[in-house]
């Protein structure tokens, strides 16, 4: 995913700069303005360099995620208010369990290609056909150039049919993986496709062979890279392109440039996703202001992994959780330039979502977890858990020492609200040390599930519905293939009891047994919107009462511009409440120069 959103609490009227008049102060053109109108170039930080990146989405460890978003057409968007709507498509209708997905006639690759509706289907089928019988899609089917009926296996609620190919990407060229679909159709076992999906697995798109084999279709293409800037040209045979006159772009690497210096001296235009913090408002320019901002979908986490016999006790996972101050995490990433607050109660949802999935009597229900310490509260949980503590570190009770390690990303935001959680940990007795991987990385190792806590996103798609943090892998609430034994990949039990009440610290009687990762599982196939409510509610008190993850912080998003040189969409002049709102404006070609 792209950097971090930036900034507690909200922004007065007067910090959020409309674009369209003369509000945003500051110097134009080219004396002392911001670099876009000087070279006819638009300057913005996102994701990784070029040259560490390739684009076969079905070769994760180094897919290029973000520059994936600037450089492809997708399909459909969620937006705030839970609704999902076409964005390239013309239409998204449902019919029954048919899900009927029309495309538009005027959109090319760039190396001249029509995009037609195959280029979408061949990335569906793929997906389908790797395991088709746990899909719940049923067939796709290419009825002409530009029509797809998906039809699902079961009944489905029709926001959630929408829901399953919004925030995807046009991005699997018929020319280049059609053979990969052929052999998956002529595949004639599992074994068979688990060989195709192992080829898929070993081929590489380089950033190169996207320029020379024109394999991107959005409004910008890519005309040249390095390992501090990619360059991108206006493509004039894109739909969009006369909505604009900004010719060019460039993209530095967010992960490897000095993005806080670039801004303070100047030499960007744009942050697409992130929101200026006030500890920066000080040193930036005054033609760059905040343009757009929004409770955005996306929490960060600590998941614990209970493989390690302490984090498996229940008394231990909640006494962390009350041992540090998410305040204190959440103020060290809103200096490195984060926009966000902590949680009030431990649901796994945004709590901007809350009342339209459980309710405030519900969620007033449930187990209040401490945002600020509470270390008596943490003392007399690990005591309630047989441990003890002497010389000021707690032991196990066999009276053995013992050390957590936390795995996190070398993101800078990441880095210090880790270092927070770990040096609050420590200073309370409990043990713990820090390994910190580099974003190339990170998702390989941490797939390996070695370590004992680890940082990751708390959303596994850019919607503001509970199938984007109940889902049942890392980017959700990670338990595993019910049918590979007792315990997933994290050690959480398949099949659990919590208590009856909402709310309940015990399980009182018999409880209620429960398998959060078939929940999960079927929450997105729920029939209706009862369903995903009954659901979801069960899996917050699931969540709740116990704590497989600790969500520390609930971003807000928007971007920042350079409001003298450029006009950019703010609130009210096109519909921005969606994910990555500067990214989602420049994709459409509604920033333009003054």
């Amino acid at each position: 995913m792209a950097g971090s959103a930036g900034l507690a609490g909200c922004f007065s009227d007067s910090e959020t700069t409309a674009t369209g008049n003369e509000n945003g102060a500051g110097s134009t053109g080219t004396d002392g303005g911001g670099s876009g109108l000087a070279d006819d170039t638009l300057d913005y930080p996102a994701g990784r360099p070029a040259t560490e990146v390739q684009f076969n989405r079905y070769s994760l460890g180094n897919y290029a995620h973000t520059l994936q978003d600037q450089l492809f057409e997708q399909v459909a968007r969620g937006y705030a208010d839970g609704t999902v709507r076409p964005d390239l498509l013309e239409e998204l209708t449902v019919d029954g369990k048919t899900l009927t997905l029309t495309f538009p006639e005027n959109f090319k690759w760039w190396n001249g290609d029509d995009v037609t509706a195959e280029d979408y289907y061949v990335g569906l089928e793929i997906d389908r056909l790797q395991q088709p019988e746990e899909s719940n899609i049923e067939s796709n089917t290419l009825v002409d150039d530009y029509t797809i009926e998906r039809t699902f296996k079961t009944a489905v609620a029709p926001n959630l049919m929408k829901a399953d190919v919004a925030e995807t990407f046009v991005n699997t060229p018929r020319s280049v993986y059609r053979e990969y679909l052929t052999k998956l159709q002529d595949a004639s076992s599992q074994s068979d496709r688990e060989s195709v999906t192992e080829e898929l697995l070993n081929m590489k798109i380089t950033t190169q062979q996207l320029i020379d084999d024109g394999l991107g279709n959005g409004l910008y293409e890519v005309t040249g890279f390095n390992s501090s800037e990619t360059t991108l040209e206006k493509f004039e045979d894109h739909p969009y392109a006369d909505r604009t006159d900004v010719p060019k772009a460039r993209i530095v690497p967010e992960t490897t440039a000095d993005v806080d210096s670039l801004a303070v001296n100047n030499k960007l235009d744009m942050n697409p996703d992130v929101l200026m913090s006030e500890s920066q408002r000080s040193s930036y320019p005054d033609n760059l202001q905040n343009v757009y901002r929004l409770n955005w979908f996306r929490t960060q986490k600590f998941t614990f992994n209970f493989k390690n016999e302490h984090l498996a006790r229940l008394p231990v996972r909640r006494a962390i959780a009350h041992a540090v101050d998410l305040e204190s995490m959440v103020a060290a990433m809103r200096q490195a330039g984060t926009v966000g607050s902590p949680p009030e109660k431990q649901t796994a949802l945004r709590s901007t979502i809350h009342e339209k999935y459980l309710g405030s009597d519900f969620v007033d229900s449930l187990i209040d977890y401490p945002t600020s310490k509470d270390e008596e509260g943490a003392a007399g949980l690990m005591e309630q858990a047989g441990y003890t503590k002497e010389n000021g570190t707690w032991v196990d009770p066999d009276g053995e020492k013992f050390t957590l390690t936390v795995l996190t990303q070398n993101n800078n935001t990441q880095v210090q609200a880790t270092k927070v959680f770990n040096d609050q940990l420590n200073a309370f007795g409990i043990q713990t040390e820090i390994s910190t991987v580099s974003s190339s990385d990170y998702y390989q190792r941490l797939q390996t599930y070695e370590a004992d806590i680890f940082w990751i996103w708390h959303v596994a798609k850019a919607l503001w519905h509970p199938t984007a943090y109940y889902s049942n892998n890392f980017y959700g609430v990670e338990v595993g293939d019910p049918s590979s034994g007792d315990t997933g990949p994290t050690g959480k039990p398949f099949t659990t009891t919590i208590p009856s009440e909402v709310g309940a610290k015990e399980v009182q009687g018999s409880g209620q047994e429960i398998q959060p990762a078939t929940l999960m599982n079927e929450l997105p196939s729920s029939e209706s919107e009862e369903q995903v409510k009954e659901r979801t509610r069960t899996l917050v008190r699931w969540f709740n009462y116990a704590l497989p993850d600790l969500v520390f912080v609930e971003e807000d998003s928007g971007y920042w511009g350079d409001v003298g040189d450029f006009s950019m969409p703010a609130e009210g002049d096109q519909e921005l409440n969606t994910n990555r709102p500067g990214q989602f404006s420049f994709k459409k070609g509604w920033i333009s120069s003054k």
